[in-house]
């Protein structure tokens, strides 16, 4: 009997136990439903101070209280809701952009280009830091009236941070073609600024020679007649930055392409990192040699005798030819051969030759067939015997022929 007794208060004390809770969650729901929007704000103002009143005029646990039971009556017999511990949430806007802290330096900009004219044909300086670089020239003249206008373009330096971007807009307005200098000198900037930006190594800045070598200069180029131009390629850890060529120069231009693409070369090398100028074009030739011209000997007749000199008691005084006579001059005396004849000379003694010139008459002696200035004795090394045996050869006029480097 007395254990029926206890299983009916045990069932009465869990459903009473089981309501209460019951209600008490349905209170917590309506209250957190009634309060006000701005009491979940981003900053978390609910949380702020637990022992403020909710709007249904109960008060809130403390934080961090607790007991065994899940609600405590309250002085009007009403039970307290439990603290109810709420996240602080970043609220973000419907269409509001939240940008990320720039990085400092990351839209550094150090090169720019200003528009200019030059001859009449339209240009484009660019300028590294404010020195100038290079300078991009139309290849042909600008046409008077304006048939192919393009606009005044005016370049500036973009500002950090700033949603604009004046370089694409006048991207937008030239004309996007090589042959355009403002186009070209905005690619060659957008290169050296992101060049920038990765800090490149400026050791690695180079220059090389990209033309196609010709025997002479004024060879014509296969299919288009004119004369093939150097190329030179600046580039950066192996890749292209410019080519330098006639319509891309040095502004203060040297008239020499490869002094030029040196010079903007080292400028780039310095205004990027620094880096010790370099001194020599990478794979540049040779410059071709010259033509030579070769005068090829024909000897018309040979005999053999003695020779002599005369010199110091003649120097001056006027030859059987007319001429004064020059004992320093390469000059001869023969009794027939005609005046202005070259033969050459050979001392048997020596086996060392010289050509002469026949402007006299000459030697009277028994036995000797010419007589040799003092220039010509003391080449051949008969200065000290007065006489040798020589060969001589008459000399025909001199062909010549042209021969050109075969590089």
């Amino acid at each position: 009997m007395n254990q029926r007794l206890w299983n009916g208060l045990t069932a009465v004390l869990l459903t009473t136990a089981l309501s209460t809770t019951s209600s008490c969650q349905a209170q917590q729901t309506k209250a957190v439903a009634e309060e006000p929007e701005a009491s979940y704000s981003a900053v978390g103002s609910r949380d702020s101070n637990p022992s403020l009143p909710s709007q249904t005029g109960q008060k809130s646990l403390p934080a961090g209280s607790g007991g065994s039971s899940p609600s405590t009556p309250n002085q009007t017999g009403e039970t307290a809701l439990p603290q109810t511990h709420i996240q602080p949430v970043e609220a973000v806007k419907v269409g509001e952009y939240q940008s990320n802290p720039a990085t400092p330096g990351a839209a550094e900009t150090i090169a720019k280009i200003e528009t200019h004219e030059i001859e009449g044909r339209k240009a484009a300086t660019l300028y590294v830091r404010n020195i100038p670089v290079l300078t991009f020239v139309e290849s042909a003249p600008v046409t008077p009236g304006g048939q192919e206008a393009r606009p005044d373009i005016k370049v500036g330096q973009v500002e950090q941070g700033s949603n604009s971007n004046p370089q694409g807009q006048m991207a937008s307005e030239a004309s996007q073609s090589p042959a355009d200098p403002v186009w070209r000198a905005m690619s060659v900037a957008a290169r050296i600024n992101q060049l920038s930006r990765d800090n490149v190594n400026a050791n690695t800045i180079t220059v090389r020679w990209n033309g196609e070598q010709n025997a002479t200069a004024s060879k014509p180029t296969p299919g288009n007649g004119r004369p093939m131009r150097d190329r030179y390629i600046i580039q950066a850890d192996g890749q292209d930055i410019v080519q330098i060529d006639a319509e891309t120069r040095l502004p203060d231009t040297t008239r020499n392409l490869a002094q030029d693409a040196l010079q903007a070369t080292n400028r780039l090398r310095r205004l990027l990192g620094g880096a010790p100028p370099v001194r020599e074009i990478a794979g540049i030739p040779a410059p071709p040699r010259p033509p030579q011209q070769v005068s090829l000997v024909t000897v018309l007749s040979r005999f053999r005798g003695w020779a002599s000199w005369y010199g110091p008691g003649f120097h001056g005084n006027r030859s059987a030819s007319g001429e004064r006579y020059n004992q320093n001059a390469l000059t001869a005396a023969h009794r027939s051969l005609p005046f202005g004849t070259r033969v050459r000379v050979t001392n048997l003694n020596t086996g060392v030759s010289v050509i002469v010139r026949i402007n006299d008459r000459g030697p009277f002696i028994r036995g000797r067939i010419i007589d040799l200035s003092a220039a010509a004795a003391r080449t051949i090394g008969m200065m000290g015997s007065g006489v040798a045996p020589v060969t001589i050869e008459v000399l025909g006029p001199p062909p010549t022929v042209t021969i050109e480097d075969p590089s």
